[in-house]
């Protein structure tokens, strides 16, 4: 099978570089001294491991069932610049959003689903080697598959082109590639795998609009096994309602939009047009529906799971309420309250004209709160023009709890205002909040109102543009939980900080949270970020410049077993060695603290 080599890609953006470290810091011109590692501290209770799913750090899409999207594993503080051969590469085909890791006997595997096919490799010293891999069934009119040398080639080629800011010239090449660039996002929505997870025996289990898909390891204690053939399902029409999805949503059809997998051991999915569903993990059959009661009621986010409610309880935000669902032994879905199950409405606010599926919360839910004095919440952010960040009472309310003035169900504990200062009249997101013990953080994903709309179909090209010659949505902000008071507090904020469409992480063990984006509106100069949980000072920075290879564009900042990022980006799966990079002083041009 294939080996990946160690990317020795050409530094065109090396000028660029090196002119914008120029006017940083005089601290460029000496040796930096070694990044300090931050000052242990206890690691919070963390959200118990599903029986039914890797028993691993990532093991699905947000990370965990508690959707925490952060990881006790530390990723190394410091600042760098990529150089050639600091970082591994594995192309894409189209865009490829999974990938996961597990250790089998000792030896590091990774799985990366590449857009129209699952990937298998064992991760060496040497870098990623290939062990099998197995194609989806899919319809793609006009695709064409291209090696990896041609998608080496395509990335160089769009790298050229954003160095020279040639905004028309990006669109028009995308256009013309023959593996559906132009389409690449929309093809992975409806074919592809948008939501997966890695069960028990190391199973890829993924969702597309309408389907299923399931492949399974030949040999599961084997790292070297090869992978058995797909199982893929179509989903009955009579689980979508494509004229609600499309009054009530920018989409035109309905589809699937989460998929997670409860305690109790039932995949659970859930759609654009608010039905719950739970179906066999083994033959993907399905089991039970549930119906959200509201006519207008939408889901554009996917769910938390918890060994809460005996292993069935399953954690829904629709555009009108936070719901908590109790799947049986049978898989049959509950939403009584002699169940355990409960709704609660929040402030759906108003359905802005960009930057939002619909009204109300964005946010996939997350889970705070595991051990035995913690409080137990599930946090959202709401649909207010400026967004509050929402924490609901998962399981019993406390008799001395009283809800804060203005909250539209008693369930919940608190809320509060992300205020990123009065110059931003709208602050929203459609990212998850990213939780660490009583860490939360948030973003806005709003771009501003003084730049021109991106006249051009598919979100692919959006992707690629923004922060290169579009300027990225503006706004970080980190707040804490005060189990005595019950109340949130704010921590920081950064408006300045750019941020591109993923989904932040937060390591523990390094107490920093991590984005990719870059500083105002420098545009050509992206990073990823890392900022102190408790004061924002940014204490970690990898620069690449204007290198699409590095953008991580619709999926999520991750990192392997040795704290080294390792994530999909818009073309691809990349793992970054530190230890191979540049050194560099810190481009932070200022820090701003509530």
């Amino acid at each position: 099978m294939q080996r990946t080599e160690k990317s020795e890609r050409p530094t065109g953006w090396a000028t660029l570089l090196t002119l914008s470290y120029f006017f940083v810091a005089s601290s460029l011109v000496v040796a930096q001294s070694p990044p300090q590692s931050p000052a242990a501290t206890p690691a919070p209770a963390w959200p118990a491991f599903n029986p039914y799913l890797a028993r691993e750090y990532n093991n699905q899409s947000h990370w965990n069932d508690a959707a925490t999207d952060s990881t006790l594993l530390a990723v190394p503080r410091g600042h760098y610049r990529v150089t050639p051969g600091s970082y591994d590469w594995i192309p894409g085909e189209t865009l490829g959003i999974p990938a996961y890791g597990a250790r089998v006997r000792g030896r590091e595997v990774v799985w990366f689903f590449t857009g129209t096919m699952l990937r298998k490799f064992l991760r060496e010293p040497s870098g990623f080697r290939e062990i099998a891999r197995r194609t989806i069934r899919h319809e793609l009119p006009d695709y064409a598959p291209l090696s990896d040398e041609q998608r080496r080639a395509q990335a160089r080629d769009l790298q050229s082109l954003l160095e020279a800011r040639d905004e028309q010239a990006v669109i028009d090449y995308v256009a013309r590639q023959p593996n559906r660039l132009s389409s690449a996002v929309e093809d992975q929505v409806a074919q592809g795998v948008l939501y997966s997870l890695l069960t028990a025996d190391h199973a890829f289990i993924g969702a597309n609009a309408r389907g299923l898909l399931r492949i399974d390891q030949e040999d599961p204690a084997n790292p070297e096994s090869g992978l058995r053939e797909p199982l893929q399902v179509t989903l009955p029409d009579a689980l979508f309602d494509d004229a609600k999805a499309r009054r009530y949503t920018i989409f035109q059809t309905d589809s699937v939009f989460g998929l997670g997998m409860s305690f109790n051991g039932y995949l659970v999915i859930n759609t654009v047009g608010g039905v719950v569903a739970t179906l066999d993990r083994r033959t993907l059959k399905l089991i039970d529906v549930y119906r959200a009661p509201g006519a207008d009621e939408v889901i554009t986010n996917s769910f938390a799971t918890s060994g809460e409610a005996g292993g069935g309880a399953i954690y829904v935000a629709s555009n009108r309420k936070m719901y908590r669902f109790v799947i049986d032994r049978r898989g049959r879905i509950h939403s009584d309250e002699r169940s355990g199950a409960w709704s609660a409405a929040y402030d759906v606010g108003i359905r802005l004209p960009v930057g939002k599926i619909a009204d109300g919360t964005g946010a996939t839910p997350t889970l705070t709160g595991f051990g035995p004095q913690d409080d137990k919440l599930v946090v959202l952010t709401d649909g207010r023009r400026k967004m509050r960040l929402v924490a609901f009472w998962r399981d019993r309310i406390p008799k001395n709890s009283s809800p804060p003035a203005g909250a539209e169900s008693p369930r919940i504990a608190d809320q509060i205002e992300v205020d990123l200062g009065p110059e931003w009249s709208t602050v929203q997101s459609e990212q998850s909040v990213v939780a660490y013990g009583s860490y939360a953080f948030v973003l806005n994903g709003i771009p501003d109102a003084a730049v021109p709309p991106l006249k051009v179909r598919g979100s692919y090209v959006r992707g690629l543009l923004a922060g290169y010659t579009r300027p990225l949505p503006r706004g970080i902000a980190m707040f804490r939980w005060d189990s005595k008071a019950h109340r949130w507090q704010a921590l920081w904020h950064r408006s300045d900080i750019g941020t591109v469409a993923t989904v932040p992480m937060i390591s523990g063990a390094s107490r920093m949270v991590i984005v990719n984006g870059s500083f105002g509106d420098r545009l050509g100069e992206m990073y990823h970020l890392g900022f102190d949980l408790d004061d924002g000072s940014l204490v970690m920075s990898i620069a690449s410049g204007a290198d699409p290879l590095f953008n991580g564009a619709f999926t999520g900042i991750k990192c392997d077993r040795d704290g080294s990022l390792m994530y999909t980006t818009i073309l691809g799966l990349v793992r970054f060695d530190v230890a191979k990079m540049a050194q560099v002083g810190s481009p932070d041009p200022q820090m701003r603290k509530n």
